[in-house]
């Protein structure tokens, strides 16, 4: 007698099924779904920051721009006297309005405190930018 096996009959194999269930496309698109919708939502975002990020660079230039005028102004000049100041210029690019304040024997004395202030797009509005310089008294 042979050793032989005995061979247990096995039902036949079916092919795997190729490609995907109903439930996992659907699935998949709503996950597309949400992730394209949020970046769709970012983008108007990101370009009002770079909108304001433009707007503020703009300003802290006009702000810088004075600050570097009046600490070239003689100390008695009209321009540095006790008070508020507005630019001749304004508003510079139709929509930014510079003005500076001063105070005397601030914060020693024979110094001037100045404070440049940039705002848009009325005198009155919240500032921008603001900028302190101290333009001291030279001479004897």
């Amino acid at each position: 007698m042979s050793a032989r096996a005995c061979s247990v009959p096995r039902a036949p194999r079916r092919p795997a099924a190729a490609g995907f269930t109903l439930i996992e496309l659907s699935v998949a698109i709503v996950v597309f779904a949400v992730g394209a919708l949020a970046l769709a939502a970012l983008i108007p975002l990101g370009s009002n920051r770079q909108t304001q990020g433009g707007e503020l660079t703009r300003a802290s230039s006009l702000a810088a721009r004075c600050c570097e005028t009046l600490l070239t102004t003689p100390y008695d000049d009209p321009d540095l006297d006790p008070g508020t100041h507005d630019d001749l210029a304004n508003p510079y690019l139709r929509r930014y309005y510079v003005h500076w304040s001063v105070e005397a024997d601030q914060p020693i004395t024979a110094c001037k405190r100045i404070t440049v202030t940039v705002t848009r797009p009325a005198s009155t509005s919240p500032a921008l930018v603001r900028i302190v310089i101290v333009s001291p008294q030279s001479g004897g």
